[in-house]
């Protein structure tokens, strides 16, 4: 082994999974320590995987064991968004009026979700303010203190909204990061959105990233909901699915 040209190494130590090459073949000798604290490895292994074009080289980021874990992890941390399972997952639920309920898309007086066609359902809320929330805990996810303190990947947060071309509605978001001790660190709030009646159904977007946030933040809670602006008795206020909550490269 000690005879191999790097390059040669570098080909060898990318067909090891990530999670090897850092606790076990960056202990073996110095050498190896230098290519698995490199870029030359990681590059290839993203190039490998699908995370980076064959052109891409060393200087393009600044940390590409970083991204390789942060883009092999990238999915969304929120649970049941488009409520398949009702209310499974979902939190400090607040069921104003007649409280949250789940239909089908497009639902009446609605329109078909156009982002994504597997989105069936949403969720909807009464004449009374509906909220819910999901606290998200970033180490349980495979996101480390290091990670999170130091190159603070950006964490973002989207939700989608809609409401009833017969019936007016209001939407709030509000998502906080806390430390260990649930102190906010951040946090985005979107303030009160109108819906007007006889205005557009059609579903709208929301979105907020958080970057350089400092250090210590260990949850993410999200938090949604909204109601009508007739006071009718049912599910005539805002609806909302899709949600997501991401952290990325």
């Amino acid at each position: 082994m000690e005879a191999l040209p790097e390059p040669v190494l570098i080909q060898i130590l990318a067909s090891v999974p990530a999670a090897e090459l850092v606790l076990m073949c960056r202990l073996v000798c110095l050498q190896w320590k230098a290519l698995v604290d490199g870029a030359s490895l990681w590059v290839l292994k993203c190039q490998q995987e699908g995370l980076a074009g064959e052109d891409q080289v060393e200087e393009d980021r600044d940390n590409w064991q970083v991204f390789y874990f942060l883009s092999k992890r990238k999915r969304n941390l929120l649970k049941n968004v488009f409520g398949e399972d009702e209310f499974e997952a979902w939190g400090e639920i607040e069921h104003g009026g007649d409280g949250w309920k789940v239909e089908d898309i497009p639902g009446d007086c609605g329109c078909e979700f156009p982002e994504d066609e597997n989105v069936k359902k949403y969720f909807v809320t009464s004449y009374e303010c509906c909220r819910k929330a999901q606290v998200i805990d970033l180490r349980a996810e495979g996101y480390w203190e290091e990670l999170l303190d130091t190159t603070q990947p950006a964490i973002v947060v989207k939700d989608w909204y809609s409401g009833r071309s017969d019936a007016g509605c209001l939407y709030e978001l509000g998502v906080k990061l806390l430390s260990e001790h649930e102190d906010v660190l951040a946090e985005y709030k979107s303030g009160t959105v109108a819906v007007d009646q006889d205005g557009d159904t059609g579903w709208s977007e929301i979105s907020h990233t958080f970057t350089n946030y400092g250090p210590g933040v260990r949850f993410v809670r999200f938090e949604h909901g909204g109601q009508d602006t007739v006071y009718w008795k049912g599910w005539f206020g805002v609806r909302v699915t899709n949600s997501s909550v991401m952290v990325v490269p």
